[in-house]
């Protein structure tokens, strides 16, 4: 059967915060994220995510795609004068934005001393921009083909198509298996052996210093007494699921050897089941999280959007733990094989 990829709304959270796995891939699947390239596209990221509000929560970013874990609240819009303008420092540095002719002194001034209605026309216009996984994406990647166009001396978009995102149930140890299986991208495709040594994830970020990243993954071990044992149970979480084939056999394992020595110093394995979550659920669909969300909660009020929402139904491989997906039966049309 050949499956024809349909054009969906975008679902989003407008009432309060959401977690999103977002992709996106490189045109034509061109290699435009060279190791230099990527340390500009790292560096593109965190601006974003300052200048939108958003946390990110972990990231890999590979030669030809890339993956983002953010929780994005929409009162982020709700700011004063001073967060706009550092946010818009963090994103433009001192350069003169395209799209206002202003650095982020004269913004500051221009709200200060601007006729009130140009001023709150300038807040607005900023704001919208903030506390969306759409606006945070658009800056991204716009942000990052500037620059490659610039260096290149090239012109045009570097992305495939509209960027995939999953809206995913806020809770800590989905939001942390979801993070593993991000930072586990690098060695799934054969690039490092361990996730720590892959130098553009999160992970490796969080373990070099980044505040943020770091306090990000260990939110999602509450019951761990110290970020140090959070780190340690998040390790294991990757190493456990890195050790194991992709659900359809494919990619790159961890060791044994090194999946034995991290087990002897220290941090706990998470269920076995968690760890067999086939890879399909992290990228497809439109929402995951349990039946109850995705049915009677949050996960309900979001996919209402749709004219018709898709139904939810369980993530079969997993036994004693209750997981759902939400998929579109338009995302897929199945078209017969004649031969068949």
């Amino acid at each position: 059967m050949v499956a024809c990829i349909m054009g969906e709304i975008r679902i989003k959270r407008e009432d309060g915060p959401a977690v999103y796995h977002v992709t996106s891939r490189v045109i034509q699947k061109r290699r435009l994220l060279a190791e230099g390239q990527r340390e500009v596209w790292v560096a593109a990221l965190h601006r974003a995510a300052e200048f939108s509000g958003v946390e990110v929560v972990t990231y890999c970013v590979l030669e030809t795609h890339f993956h983002i874990l953010v929780r994005i609240d929409t009162a982020a819009r709700m700011c004063d004068d001073a967060t706009l303008v550092r946010r818009y420092r963090a994103l433009y540095g001192e350069s003169r934005a395209q799209w206002s002719g202003l650095n982020a002194d004269e913004l500051a001034h221009a709200l200060a001393n601007d006729p009130p209605e140009t001023a709150e026309a300038l807040r607005e216009r900023l704001r919208r921009r903030m506390g969306d996984v759409s606006e945070f994406m658009r800056t991204l990647r716009q942000r990052y083909t500037r620059w490659f166009n610039r260096a290149h001396e090239t012109a045009g978009t570097l992305w495939a198509e509209r960027f995939g995102s999953v809206i995913v149930q806020d809770t800590p140890w989905l939001v942390g298996l979801i993070a593993a299986y991000i930072d586990l991208n690098a060695v799934r495709a054969g690039l490092a052996d361990l996730p720590e040594n892959y130098r553009w994830c999160g992970y490796t970020e969080a373990l070099a210093g980044n505040e943020t990243l770091c306090r990000a993954l260990a939110d999602c071990f509450p019951a761990a007494k110290e970020r140090k044992e959070a780190l340690a149970r998040y390790r294991m979480l990757m190493f456990g699921k890195g050790a194991g084939a992709k659900g359809d056999g494919t990619g790159a394992r961890i060791g044994p050897e090194a999946l034995l020595e991290a087990v002897k110093n220290g941090g706990e394995l998470q269920p076995h089941e968690l760890l067999r979550l086939r890879v399909r659920f992290f990228s497809e669909g439109r929402a995951l999280g349990s039946s109850d969300w995705l049915e009677r909660g949050g996960g309900a009020r979001i996919l209402a959007q749709l004219k018709r929402p898709p139904p939810s139904r369980p993530v079969e491989c997993l036994d004693n733990v209750e997981l759902s997906v939400a998929r579109s039966r338009a995302r897929c049309c199945a078209v017969e094989d004649p031969r068949r």
